[in-house]
């Protein structure tokens, strides 16, 4: 892949603002960016700039100041587009998850009431198992307590369904009990046992 090519398919990603902004210099050296002669430094850029025969890729400081923080140099354009495609996925992918566990977040307040603290708690229990959290999302989304795929998440052969129905349980309720069941499997059976709904 170019770089002109995945640049163009960084335009219509709806998570770009977690990147840093392309710009296009001249030069670049440990200090800062040369463009027109002149050089400066400016926070959060990224670029390649052709130097040597190589393709030099950097990033610069997001504090302000805007010296570089990063470079990586490869002597083909495809290697290098191929390092900074896997660099700026993972940055993608957390911009991803943040504003999926907001809407999280902004789904158990306006749904259960919760505070705003106690819904971040939440989402964050459920956001530390991609299962669960998924299960939820797809119930937040589709009002359907299942994955996408249609399988839902069993833990010591319950599912947060069967948890609603017999413990009369709210949604999340039972999608934290899940998470105990994972975790602490005694435990949280011998609490259901005592309420009588084991």
């Amino acid at each position: 892949m170019k770089l002109d090519e995945y640049r163009k398919g960084l335009e219509n990603e709806p998570f770009q603002a977690a990147l840093p902004h392309y710009m296009e210099v001249d030069d670049v050296n440990d200090w800062g960016l040369q463009k027109g002669g002149e050089w400066f430094t400016m926070p959060n850029r990224w670029g390649v700039v052709h130097k040597d025969g190589n393709y030099l890729f950097f990033i610069t400081d997001d504090d302000g100041i805007g010296r570089i923080w990063h470079t990586e140099e490869r002597e083909d354009e495809d290697s290098l587009v191929e390092y900074i495609k896997d660099r700026f996925d993972i940055k993608l992918a957390a911009a991803r998850a943040r504003a999926e566990r907001d809407q999280m977040c902004q789904f158990l307040q306006c749904t259960y009431g919760y505070p705003p603290k106690q819904a971040e708690r939440t989402a964050a229990r459920f956001s530390k198992y991609e299962d669960i959290f998924e299960e939820f999302r797809n119930f937040q989304h589709c009002h359907v307590m299942a994955q996408k795929q249609g399988n839902r998440v069993t833990e010591q052969g319950y599912t947060a369904q069967q948890l609603v129905k017999t413990c009369q349980l709210t949604e999340p309720d039972a999608y934290l009990l899940l998470i105990r069941l994972r975790e602490e499997p005694e435990a949280a059976l011998k609490e259901l046992k005592a309420k009588g709904m084991e």
